[in-house]
């Protein structure tokens, strides 16, 4: 049986990837614990990551899993909300959460960073969600997420060496912190044309949580078929695509 692992980034709500676990069945699933920074994530993880499987990731916590992707040879890299490198307008964002955070605590966090995080839906029907994700924050863990992304510099070298890894990202159509650009730019630095972008409607920067039925979808597609993906430009790309299930708002509620 073949193994996924969840790599959570750290603004993840509590029920993680729970969603994706219930539903993508016939599979091993091994979730690994939350860290506030890339690089308490890397050390964290490289002796828990199982080898040959494939993996899941979340935000910054795709950059631990590239650099982990080869020396466990990961089948294949799912990355939800991407980003691989800090620019100006990413750093921007983290140093204005962390401003909110220092002057106005977790209270000034959520606030400044639901238009940021969340996309319409959530923030129209989903007030009792983002309060109970509210409640796994932690001020301590958020300063240190927020300055490491500040100091976040350029990781895009390490998607070159995933030769055998094919990836797909995927953003929400409605993310205000990693726009879309961010998952063009990786699926630009995978090699070999082996990286592949997909968009969630309706969703923001938690695009997993916010749009689950589509995530699955998408995610199971691309875990199944990996290994046509790794024979270069795959034909099932211009395939006919299936009806994408109509868009409803059903994430689950944080545990």
């Amino acid at each position: 049986m073949e193994t996924i692992a969840y790599l959570p980034g750290y603004l993840s709500p509590p029920s993680g990837f729970r969603m994706l676990v219930e539903r993508l069945e016939g599979y091993a699933h091994v979730e690994l614990e939350r860290r506030p920074t890339p690089a308490a994530q890397l050390e964290a993880w490289s002796e828990a990551l199982p080898q040959d499987a494939h993996l899941v990731a979340s935000f910054e916590a795709g950059l631990a899993a590239v650099r982990l992707a080869v020396e466990k040879r990961a089948r294949s890299l799912v990355w939800f909300s991407p980003y691989a490198r800090g620019d100006a307008a990413l750093k921007a964002r983290a140093r204005a959460l962390d401003w909110a955070l220092d002057r106005g605590g977790l209270e000034g966090f959520v606030e400044v960073a639901r238009p940021l995080l969340f996309g319409s839906l959530m923030l129209e029907r989903g007030e009792e969600l983002i309060a109970a994700w509210r409640e796994g924050l932690e001020h301590a863990g958020l300063a240190a997420w927020a300055r490491s992304l500040a100091q976040l510099g350029d990781e895009r070298k390490w998607l070159r060496t995933l030769d055998e890894v094919p990836v797909m990202t995927v953003v929400g159509a409605e993310d205000a912190f990693a726009p879309m650009r961010y998952a063009h730019e990786v699926t630009e630095w995978v090699p070999e044309l082996r990286g592949i972008l997909v968009t969630l409607d309706g969703a923001g920067h938690f695009s997993f949580w916010e749009n689950p039925r589509e995530a699955v979808s998408v995610a199971r597609g691309f875990i199944e078929r990996y290994r046509e993906f790794l024979e270069g430009p795959a034909e099932w790309q211009a395939e006919e695509e299936e009806a994408a299930p109509p868009l409803r708002f059903d994430p689950e509620a944080p545990r």
